[in-house]
Parts: C-alpha cells; sequence; structure tokens
C-alpha cells in the first residue's frame, strides 16, 4: 500500500482581524506564511498566506477536526472557513499537487473570497477537455 504525500500552499491575502486569523490557523494546524515581497506590500497592507502544518504527514490541507465533545471526527471546509477572516475584495487561492506513487496524481485549486463565493479546477479536468482531440484516451494512473 502506497501512502499519498502533498504540498499545499496559498497565495498571499489581507485578513479583517490578524489576531482571529492566527487562532485560526492555530486551531485548524495551518502554517501561516509571512509576505515580505515588495510587490505583495507594496500597498503597505499587511497580507499573509498559509500551508498544512511541516508535521502533518500528508501535506494535503485538513479536511477534518477532532471534535472533543463527541469523540469523533468533524468534517470541515478550510476554504470556507477561510473567507470569514478575508478583507473587503481579497481573493485566497489554495492549491495543492500530490501523488500516490506513480499510481496517481492530483492537482487542485480553489479560490474563494470574503463572502464565500469560490471557484474550483483540477486536474482531472483534462480527460473531458482531450476528447475534443480523440476518442482513445487512458488515464495517468495505475
Amino acid at each position: 500500500m502506497a501512502n499519498y504525500y502533498a504540498t499545499a500552499r496559498s497565495n498571499y491575502f489581507a485578513v479583517k482581524d490578524e489576531q482571529a486569523f492566527r487562532a485560526w490557523a492555530t486551531l485548524r494546524g495551518l502554517t501561516i506564511i509571512t509576505a515580505d515581497h515588495a510587490m505583495i506590500t507594496a500597498d503597505g497592507i499587511s497580507r499573509f498566506g498559509i500551508a498544512p502544518c511541516d508535521d502533518d504527514d500528508s501535506g494535503s490541507w485538513p479536511t477534518v477536526h477532532f471534535n472533543d465533545e463527541t469523540g469523533e471526527d468533524d468534517d470541515i471546509d478550510i476554504a470556507q472557513q477561510l473567507a470569514e477572516h478575508l478583507a473587503d475584495d481579497e481573493v485566497a487561492v489554495l492549491m495543492e499537487v500530490g501523488n500516490e506513487k506513480l499510481r496517481y496524481m492530483i492537482g487542485t485549486a480553489e479560490a474563494v473570497n470574503n463572502k464565500g463565493e469560490s471557484v474550483f479546477v483540477d486536474l482531472e479536468t483534462i480527460y473531458e477537455s482531450a476528447l475534443t482531440l480523440g476518442k482513445n484516451i487512458t488515464r495517468a494512473e495505475y
């Protein structure tokens, strides 16, 4: 059995309340990336990125959180939770690429704004798009 390993991170975005954002990131086991690039901070607004903590074996965005009261995992949506922290007109982009050896590879990206509106793309869409080129398409897996 092979394990899935991913690399994930976001772009940089401004938040409404830095202290609340940092508390949320800690609760969700996320590392905060501080923007110090001139092109990101040129307008004088502090922006942050996020990534899964280094101690997460998979490297994926968290999708569950252990509920101490019920003793079970609760499903979570990191993008929708992050939306609550975004400043007006800011868009966060959460990217992830990963693989399980050569069995399969994935690549996803989700963009979300402070209103909770989001768009999602993944590498799997290539198969549908490739149908315009011909009908004999095998999958890049196993």
